[in-house]
């Protein structure tokens, strides 16, 4: 199984146990549909964040999943499943705000749903260098790019917010939804500074798992 594959399967696991006994039913593209179905998930997107690198370089996406549900119980298994996705950080849901325009309409397509953000992590190999005929001694800091989200109490996001790592120099702003694209050193712990309206706060964050999530309390 491949490695989206698995992230896919674990939060399928996650939202059925939610619902049990109800079945949640997973519609691929290319397979039938059940449009009677009480909870129906399906893969919308998969879209490339950045990379990093954790025992060894890793490609970092992001799989948006729909939830949608049906029925008489809809609103009822609409609440256990938002509750189990808010239950497990690594998870995001869309907000309203966030849609792309025609996205909800186009996912959701015969009930009331919301769309789930799934990080994922894959190993990939680098090609290898020109082979060295001489030693070579050098000093130097790996740098990289960290793709994340500023974001409130309510898991909103925060825009127009400035966010600098304390291992860097520059300054990012994060755009209408919190999100942010900031260059830093490859330390798992970050440190960031962060303002928002007039208010800066030092903030620690793990970069073990990607995009990450600053919540401003």
């Amino acid at each position: 199984m491949g490695v989206v594959q698995a992230s896919l399967t674990e939060l399928l696991g996650l939202l059925s146990d939610a619902v049990s006994p109800v079945q949640v039913y997973f519609e691929d593209d290319g397979g039938p549909s059940l449009p009677d179905a009480a909870v129906t998930v399906r893969a919308i997107a998969l879209n490339r964040v950045g990379r990093s690198r954790r025992n060894g370089p890793l490609l970092d996406l992001e799989l948006k999943v729909a939830v949608e549900a049906r029925g008489p119980d809809c609103l009822t298994n609409l609440e256990q499943l938002l509750l189990v996705v808010e239950r497990h950080s690594q998870y995001s849901v869309v907000s309203a705000d966030e849609f792309e325009p025609g996205e909800y309409r186009a996912s959701i397509r015969g009930g009331l749903g919301f769309l789930v953000r799934v990080p994922v992590s894959l190993p990939f190999e680098e090609p290898a260098g020109p082979p060295v005929l001489e030693p070579l001694i050098a000093s130097t800091t790996v740098a990289r790019r960290i793709h994340g989200r500023l974001v409130d109490v309510h898991n909103k996001g925060i825009p127009n917010a400035y966010i600098r790592a304390h291992s860097s120099a520059t300054a990012v702003v994060s755009d209408a939804t919190g999100h942010f694209e900031v260059l830093a050193s490859a330390d798992e712990l970050q440190h960031f500074a962060v303002a928002v309206r007039g208010t800066e706060r030092e903030m620690s964050a793990s970069t073990s798992s990607l995009p990450v999530t600053i919540r401003w309390e």
